[in-house]
Formats: C-alpha cells, sequence, structure tokens
C-alpha cells in the first residue's frame, strides 16, 4: 500500500503552512491548489513554491512539519492494515523532514521524498531528482517488483493530480478527501477525515486477491 502524505496522512499541505508564516500564504495556497486539481503541473507549481519560500530558515520548516497534524484515524488505520500484512509506503512530492516524521510515527519503512539545498541555514533549492507524478508511479512498480507483488495487488492512496499516475497503475485506487480528477480515476472515493473508513475496502480487496497475489517472498497474505 502507497499513501501520498500531505492532505492524505498529513491533514495540511506544507508550503502553504510555511507561507503562512513569512507572508505569502494565500499565493502559495493558490498554487498548492492549482496543482492538486492538474490546472498546473506539478514541476512548474513545485519550483513556483520553492522560490516563494527561497532564503527561509531551514529551522523553522523543521518546526512546521514536527507540528503539522496527522488525519484522525490514521494511527489506527495503520495498525490494522499492519495485521493485514500489508506493506506500506509513503510516496510523496513533499519533503523528507515531513515524510520522515510521519514514517517514523507510524512505523512505515518505504519513503521516497524531496530534500532541501541549504546553505547558511536557508532555503536555496531542492535535490535532484524531484518527487514527479512520474517518478512515484516508477518507485511503485520498482517496489513491487523488489517486494514481489504484482501491481494489481498494489494499493495506492491520494488526493491530489500528481498522484494520479500511481493510481492507476495498483490495482486498487482509492481517493480519500480528493480533487475532482482524482475521483473521477479511482476505483474507490472516501469523503471525511478518518482514513479509517478505507479499512472495509482494503480487506474486500484482499480478500478478492486471495490466491491471486499478495505472495510476498514465497509467502501467501491471504486469509
Amino acid at each position: 500500500m502507497v499513501f501520498d502524505l500531505e492532505g492524505t496522512l498529513v491533514n495540511a499541505e506544507l508550503f502553504p503552512e510555511v507561507g503562512r508564516r513569512v507572508g505569502n500564504g494565500d499565493l502559495l495556497t493558490e498554487i498548492t491548489n492549482l496543482a492538486m486539481n492538474g490546472d498546473l503541473k506539478f514541476e512548474e507549481a513545485f519550483f513556483k513554491r520553492l522560490n516563494l519560500i527561497q532564503g527561509t530558515s531551514i529551522g523553522l520548516v523543521k518546526d512546521i512539519c514536527l507540528q503539522l497534524p496527522l488525519f484522525s484515524g490514521v494511527r489506527e488505520a495503520v495498525d490494522e492494515l499492519k495485521s493485514l500484512n500489508c506493506r506500506l509506503a509513503i510516496f510523496t512530492g513533499s519533503f523528507d523532514f515531513l515524510a520522515k516524521r510521519v514514517a517514523a510515527e507510524l512505523g512505515i519503512r518505504h519513503v521516497l521524498s524531496n530534500k532541501f539545498i541549504t546553505e547558511r541555514g536557508v532555503i536555496v533549492s531542492a535535490r535532484n531528482p524531484v518527487v514527479t507524478p512520474e517518478v512515484k508511479a516508477k518507485r511503485l512498480m520498482k517496489l513491487a517488483r523488489r517486494l514481489n507483488i504484482t501491481l494489481d495487488s498494489c494499493v495506492a492512496v491520494g488526493d491530489g493530480a500528481n498522484d494520479i499516475p500511481m493510481m492507476e497503475l495498483a490495482g486498487l485506487s482509492i481517493a480519500f478527501n480528493a480533487k475532482k480528477p482524482v475521483e473521477e480515476i479511482a476505483d474507490v472515493v472516501i469523503k471525511g477525515e478518518d482514513l479509517r473508513k478505507i479499512l472495509p475496502h482494503i480487506k474486500i480487496f484482499k480478500k478478492s486477491k486471495k490466491g491471486d497475489g499478495w505472495k510476498l517472498r514465497g509467502r501467501d497474505y491471504g486469509d
């Protein structure tokens, strides 16, 4: 199972939250929404937002990453998924300070995120390669091969247009509190802010895959 981070596990978006501290939160929110709706390409939106926070203290960003809240039911949902022997991952176009914090809290091993470049304690850019929608999809394929799991036995959960490529690859795609373009391609649409709502759908999907996938290093993770 691959989760997006902001808007899926975390009930916030990092760029707008940083913007609120440095005085351009409205503009960063507008650009973020355009990207999530698919009205602005991810890469263009990413670098527009990055430029707007250049010169910001990396210490401030780290503090913000520690404060952003999880959605309701995230910890309980993750614990239940682990009891179902799901392998969990976070793939995000956000940054490692937030992704690693959430992964550590939830005990999620596989993490893909961006990294800032800093000079003298302030943000100047981001490291290449940037985690684009296409990179998310390619990493899903790579991780599935490594874990010996077929793509049609994978699940992807997201909320923005940058999640669509990986969601289209997965056997089950779940739009969680998502923008309209994501809902249109998803197998399941979840409204509300409690991640536990995905669990019945995961259990049905898992049962449907018994004997047809859910193989992991020679073990059968069917019911």
